[in-house]
């Protein structure tokens, strides 16, 4: 066979090939997604360290809880403006299937655990939104 077949050969094979395999389908937010948004403002504004223990707070909660669908978790980008606050120390979001959910995460011990032993002592403030996805 010439090498300019056998390449051939190799090549559509190789597409053949990856073309019959399937990548996992990503879900979009259904209905009955609940979104809760947390602002942590510490009592040691600024504090690397009580805002990393807030950070792996709410990562055990994506990973130890499993009413908790997506757990996302930063700082401020600090930028400011009228319709902007950048004065709080970390921000997250939750993600719930529904409402059941997230009464059901509020019981959880790992959530209960870090309400009293995080959140409650370093933080100045707490405000949380909630929305339904559409």
């Amino acid at each position: 066979m010439n090498p300019f077949r056998t390449r051939l050969v190799i090549l559509v094979s190789f597409v053949s090939l990856i073309s019959s395999c399937t990548l996992p389908q990503r879900t979009g937010p259904s209905a009955t997604d609940i979104h809760q948004i947390g602002l942590v403002w510490l009592k040691n504004a600024g504090s690397q360290e009580d805002r990393q223990k807030v950070v792996e707070a709410v990562h055990s909660f994506g990973a130890d809880i499993p009413e908790v669908k997506q757990a996302v978790v930063g700082r401020t980008d600090g930028i400011g403006g009228p319709f902007s606050d950048a004065s709080y120390d970390v921000g997250f979001i939750l993600t719930f299937k529904d409402e059941a959910a997230r009464q059901r995460y509020n019981e959880h011990p790992v959530h209960q655990k870090a309400a009293t032993e995080v959140f409650l002592p370093l933080s100045k403030k707490l405000l949380f939104y909630r929305f339904v996805a559409e």
